[in-house]
Formats: structure tokens, C-alpha cells, sequence
């Protein structure tokens, strides 16, 4: 007889994080500031990790044209171009190994394996090339009230916004 115990210890299989997104600033005056989107007040956009910036990373929305966001990890690209590349050439080589037989089990089962890691890893390059392509540029919608149409087109993308966020999510108790 087997007997087990359990501990009560919430243990999450994944634990919600942030995204921190890159962005690129351009102001009506042609200056171009870069680094990650941290903050977004009112009036202002705040820059964490930057290079140059105005007033140690403070750009007000009044001077700003547009802002181009990416994500900073492409993650979620590279996982999903492998398992599509994986499961597409294990799809195609089971379907060829079916018309063309081979000798032994052993070999059927290297030969797709071998397929299906090719194509993961050309998936995994695929998805490499699309994840850099994956940018949203933001413009102020509104003319009579640009400052409050970049603060709401910003806001989801800013750090401190989505802490907000996971920190509202029900916590298990231990």
C-alpha cells in the first residue's frame, strides 16, 4: 500500500510576468529616443533603459509624433515557428514514409524524428525573421485631444500598467 502526502503549497505552473515592450520615440522636432516603455502618466511618457533622453527619460505627449512598439522578447514567435515547422515536416514525412515504406520500424521512427527536428529548427528560424517583423506604430487619433489619445493607445504597453494588472489577480494562499 502506498501512502502519499500532499503539502499545501500553491505552486503555479506559470507565474504571470510583465512584457516590456522597445520603443522608439519621434517628436515633432525630429529627435528620436529609444529604450523601453515604463511608464505612462497624464501628460508624459517615461523611458527605462535609455540611451539620450530629455529630462532623464520624460518626453511629454504634446511633443511627441509618433511611437513605434515592438516586444522585446520574441519568445512566443520562436515556440510557435518550431512547433509548426516541427509538426508540418513530421505531417508530410509520415505521409511520404506511407507511400514509400521502409525496411523496419527503427528506421521509420529515425526518419521522422530526424524530419520533424529539421523542421522545427526551420520553423524556429522563420519564426525568428516574423518576430522582427511584429511592430505597432501609435499616432495620435484624436486631434482636439492628442495627449489623452496616446495615454490610452500607451497605457496597456507601459510596465507598470500590466504590474497593476497582475497584481490585481488572486493570489493563493500558501
Amino acid at each position: 500500500m502506498l501512502i502519499s502526502g500532499s503539502r499545501s503549497t500553491s505552486l503555479w505552473a506559470q507565474q504571470p510576468t510583465a512584457d516590456v515592450y522597445k520603443i522608439k520615440v519621434v517628436t515633432k522636432a525630429g529627435d528620436r529616443f529609444r529604450g523601453t516603455l515604463a511608464e505612462v502618466t497624464d501628460s508624459y511618457l517615461y523611458l527605462g533603459n535609455e540611451r539620450r533622453s530629455m529630462s532623464s527619460g520624460r518626453i511629454p505627449f504634446a511633443n511627441i509624433q509618433k511611437v513605434v512598439i515592438r516586444r522585446k522578447s520574441k519568445k512566443n514567435a520562436l515556440i510557435s515557428g518550431a512547433i509548426v515547422g516541427g509538426l508540418l515536416t513530421g505531417y508530410v514525412a509520415n505521409q511520404s514514409l506511407q507511400k514509400n515504406p521502409v525496411r523496419g520500424p527503427v528506421i521509420y521512427g529515425l526518419t521522422l524524428t530526424l524530419s520533424a527536428a529539421g523542421g522545427a529548427a526551420a520553423g524556429l528560424l522563420a519564426g525568428s525573421a516574423l518576430g522582427n517583423l511584429n511592430r505597432r506604430v501609435i499616432r495620435p487619433l484624436d486631434q482636439r485631444n492628442p495627449d489623452l489619445s496616446l495615454f490610452r493607445q500607451l497605457q496597456p504597453f507601459s510596465w507598470r500598467y500590466q504590474q497593476d494588472i497582475i497584481n490585481r489577480l488572486p493570489q493563493k494562499e500558501n
